[in-house]
């Protein structure tokens, strides 16, 4: 069919997934090039057939929705992904968006409108209500600058006081660490409040826990 928008379907849902399939390919205008039901599967069909437009289940049995569109948009930069979830506005909506989906649909919307979502998606249309793109947004500035106050955290520590948090994560106690590091028990636990200080904790616990999240500890 000339013209015709070229669909993937990506879900583990056989029902949903060939349910989907079979009221789309009955919409003019719109062609089914395959469905998948892996990440890996859907890699290499994507790759073969080359759609316009892949709905990306967000979770797949073998890895993450979000992930392997941004995988495809690596290779093919101009495949529209919407990625298809079963609840409402997922908590990762704004991990998609930032990876390249141009937009999210509940698995529960009618036939209508996810051929016409479809065919705005392979137009180089946002799926996105304008109320839900302003949440984004500012939930973007409020990461961005978490991570922003994270950078700042890590750069703080001293090599000495990564070498503490090290060992505070093997366990160690402050006669333990002062031992491995050559220094008096006083200076050690100097060291140990410096580190719980800067990460904003208020136990070594809760320091090492902070650490993990920041990466530190890798």
């Amino acid at each position: 069919m000339a013209n015709a928008v070229r669909v993937m379907i990506v879900d583990d849902h056989a029902s949903f997934s060939e349910s989907l399939r079979d009221v789309l390919s009955r919409r003019p205008g719109i062609v089914v090039t395959g469905t998948a039901a892996t990440v890996a599967d859907a890699e290499r069909l994507v790759d073969e057939s080359l759609p316009d437009v892949v709905l990306m289940d967000e979770e797949l049995p073998d890895g993450s929705g979000i992930q392997a569109g941004a995988h495809i948009l690596a290779r093919h930069p101009n495949i529209a992904i919407v990625i298809l979830t079963g609840g409402t506005i997922a908590d990762d909506l704004l991990d998609a968006v930032e990876a390249g989906a141009c937009g999210y649909l509940l698995k529960t919307t009618g036939v209508t409108d996810i051929a016409e979502a479809v065919t705005r998606a392979a137009s180089g249309e946002m799926l996105i209500p304008a109320a839900t793109l302003m949440e984004l947004l500012r939930r973007k500035s409020d990461r961005d600058r978490a991570r922003t106050a994270d950078a700042r955290v890590a750069a703080s520590l001293t090599p000495r006081e990564r070498e503490v948090l090290r060992r505070m994560a093997s366990a160690r106690d402050t006669a333990g660490i002062a031992e491995d590091i050559g220094v008096s028990h006083h200076t050690a636990r100097s060291y140990v409040q410096s580190v719980m200080e800067k990460l904003g904790t208020h136990t070594r616990l809760a320091a090492v826990l902070r650490a993990q999240e920041l990466g530190l500890l890798s």
